[in-house]
């Protein structure tokens, strides 16, 4: 019995798995046609054949192209999120928020990163739901941050936290937006993150 009892909640593990992968599959894909075709060129049909699954597969995971871009800005969080939620309770909340969104940075090169900058600039829409996806993953850092740090006192520091390392990122992305040629992404990131640490320390 104790066997049955641990074969039970296998099953939905491996739909999840099978899940993400088809999802990071048609991110991919959809990711290389717009850079290889462009991005209005390229049709939602496109990327479905290209990636081996049915119209009606693409829809069940994205409603539109840009829903596909919008999930590669994307990719990394939830592994941010994750070595969040694995940090020490001796680490300061902020300090990991700091280091796990320069470890992000780090495995992104930069021509990677300058297409995707360039294709989320293409219209309004796009560019106010990237202004957006910052909020958004504040809220969320937040979140996993309180789980590992629950007690009630913890909360506002918490929430300072999520706020200050991820508006720093973003700063720091916003910069690096404006003139890539100056400095790559994660130089600017770590100079943010530098400036904010020395921020606080001079209010101490």
């Amino acid at each position: 019995m104790s066997v049955a009892k641990d074969e039970g909640p296998a099953a939905p593990g491996v739909r999840e798995q099978k899940k993400r992968e088809t999802q990071r599959l048609l991110t991919q894909t959809g990711m290389r046609l717009f850079l290889e075709q462009g991005y209005n060129e390229t049709t939602l049909d496109q990327i479905a054949a290209q990636a081996g699954v049915s119209r009606r597969t693409i829809f069940s995971y994205f409603a539109s192209k840009e829903d596909i871009l919008v999930a590669s800005s994307d990719a990394g969080w939830d592994d941010i999120l994750g070595d969040i939620g694995r940090a020490s309770r001796e680490e300061d909340p902020l300090q990991v928020v700091c280091g796990c969104l320069l470890q992000r940075v780090s495995t992104r090169s930069n021509q990677d990163l300058l297409a995707l900058r360039e294709l989320m600039l293409l219209s309004s829409t796009l560019r106010s739901r990237g202004q957006a996806f910052f909020v958004e993953r504040e809220h969320a850092v937040a979140a996993v941050l309180s789980r590992v740090w629950p007690e009630p006192e913890m909360q506002w520091q918490i929430r300072l936290a999520a706020m200050a390392g991820v508006g720093a990122f973003r700063l720091a992305v916003d910069t690096w937006r404006d003139e890539p040629e100056q400095a790559s992404l994660q130089a600017l990131a770590e100079l943010s993150f530098t400036r904010l640490k020395q921020l606080l320390s001079a209010k101490d």
